[in-house]
């Protein structure tokens, strides 16, 4: 695989740029930079905003997955206790 990534200077601050076949140029956040590796690249993919908002989206399925499961329970006990939706033998 051919990796063509460009190292560009802007204002001091190193930029990496590899350039997509569709898409144009894109920022490539390398883990490692000088031989040091970038913490915050390797956690968070170069944003602790977007690794935040991504929790927060995480957050909200798995309480909707646990809030319909619990109204499932609900329902699921309700019917058991009416006799009218009871299978006679």
């Amino acid at each position: 695989m051919d990796l063509k990534i460009k190292e560009i200077d802007v204002e001091g601050e190193r930029i990496h740029l590899k350039k997509s076949k569709l898409f144009g140029w894109g920022i490539v956040r390398p883990i490692k930079i000088d031989g040091k590796i970038n913490w915050k690249n390797l956690i968070a993919g170069g944003s602790w905003i977007k690794l935040a908002f991504l929790a927060l989206i995480m957050i909200f399925i798995l309480l909707a997955i646990n809030e319909y499961a619990s109204t499932v329970k609900i329902a699921q006990e309700c019917l058991d206790k009416n006799q009218l939706f009871r299978i006679l033998p």
